[in-house]
């Protein structure tokens, strides 16, 4: 990391604390060239972002599904445990993990953030030491003070799940309780090497291509097929986003079986940059923050 960018994010962890508002406001001026309209959000990312600092930051149920664990909860109360990947453990402290109990591939996350994941598809090629000094890191981070306040109230964990597998990653935008578009991400390999959502694809819900270019990525050259199960992702994702103005659904198809991911409440952290970006503005239009 240069330093930059490292006095960049030290700056930011002092300010989130104390205003996650002026947080947000100077990371939009500087993301967008254009101060950010809180008191009459319009586009997508602005309403995404109202939402995130009035009625996410300390909703019990956001915090909830927002947990990578607690979201197993919610889950049993929706009647929807069997699309979740099987649970071998859970733990508070890193010594406490029992690694000679899991079976031959597994996933371990911490649940209090993005990105806090280590996928262990051959248990004969893991080093466990280096993981053990990646969980201890991410587990002393405040992953909210980067700006993502939902986060905050999260008793951090560590979890280890079921390894499905080469997976296609399905997610859908949901505004007032209805999946509005959704994205298809896909990798790519060369040389042996993926790279991890090289491609993504927007649709609709009619599964009609979306012509536009998410920011950091490029659409697939190769022919994305419908999901044989797509219907039942609609239904999915609408009966999981109906108790939240905005939510993203974030599923799993291995192997034409369902699983859910997770719940994302603010994409991208409410800068999401689009072409054509009057995308943003329609997008925006679909979100009442009156309803729910």
């Amino acid at each position: 990391m240069n330093f930059k960018r490292k006095l960049k994010d030290i700056i930011k962890f002092l300010i989130v604390p104390i205003s996650p508002t002026l947080d947000t406001k100077l990371a939009y001026k500087s993301a967008f060239g254009k101060k950010i309209n809180l008191k009459n959000p319009s586009t997508l990312n602005e309403k995404i972002l109202y939402l995130k600092l009035n009625d996410y930051k300390n909703n019990e149920m956001v915090t909830e599904c927002s947990d990578k664990y607690a979201i197993r909860e919610y889950l049993f109360q929706k009647n929807m445990q069997n699309l979740l990947p099987k649970l071998y453990g859970d733990y508070t402290r890193v010594q406490d993990i029992e690694w000679d109990k899991f079976p031959n591939s597994f996933v371990v996350k911490c649940n209090h953030g993005c990105g806090y994941n280590i996928i262990v598809p051959e248990k004969g090629q893991f080093n466990r030491e280096c993981a053990i000094k990646e969980l201890k890191k991410w587990m002393k981070e405040d992953y909210w003070k980067k700006g993502e306040i939902q986060y905050k109230y999260i008793r951090k964990k560590i979890i280890v799940e079921e390894y499905l597998g080469d997976v296609k990653t399905y997610k859908f935008y949901c505004f007032n309780g209805e999946p509005k578009v959704m994205y298809i991400s896909s990798n790519e390999w060369k040389n042996g090497v993926c790279e991890k959502d090289k491609y993504i694809d927007f649709f609709d819900m009619n599964f009609n291509h979306v012509e536009c270019i998410l920011k950091g990525h490029d659409n697939s050259p190769y022919k994305v097929d419908k999901p044989i199960n797509f219907n039942e992702m609609i239904k999915i994702s609408k009966d999981l986003s109906k108790d939240f103005p905005f939510v993203r659904v974030d599923l799993y198809d291995a192997n034409g079986e369902i699983y859910i991911s997770e719940l994302t409440f603010c994409p991208t952290n409410g800068f999401m940059q689009l072409e054509p970006s009057n995308l943003i503005e329609k997008w925006g239009e679909w979100l009442d923050l009156e309803k729910n």
